[in-house]
């Protein structure tokens, strides 16, 4: 068992370091953190699709993800969710569009695209 979580770990490194590494040389940033620090809301979408149309092995998550404190919608009405896209890698979810949420949630690592609190994840 040792060896399969190994294994694992090395692959799970591997392929979070390669979807960073495209997302931010494809989109021009010079690292990580400055393509993270420019998300916008909205923007997790298209970093989505960006990842399994160039990483087969990840599937697209839709959802709603809880927000840290309520906010008023164009409507008027009081939300807790705000709609948002991950992805799973071998069924473990990851965020990579986090910077998309920074109005609403305070991460932990705002960086670091393992998922911290799946409990707030509400895929579809």
């Amino acid at each position: 068992m040792k060896d399969k979580e190994l294994i694992w770990e090395s692959y799970e490194n591997k392929i979070i370091e390669d979807i960073k590494d495209y997302l931010y040389n494809s989109e021009g940033y010079d690292s990580w953190n400055d393509f993270v620090d420019d998300q916008s809301i909205g923007n997790c979408q298209s970093i989505v699709s960006d990842i399994v149309r160039n990483f087969p092995t990840v599937k697209k998550v839709f959802g709603e993800i809880k927000v840290d404190e309520p906010y008023i919608d164009e409507y008027g009405e009081e939300q807790n969710l705000v709609t948002h896209h991950w992805v799973t890698i071998m069924g473990k979810p990851y965020d990579f569009s986090k910077g998309t949420l920074k109005d609403y949630i305070n991460f932990d690592d705002i960086y670091n695209p393992v998922i911290e609190d799946p409990s707030i994840y509400h895929g579809f």
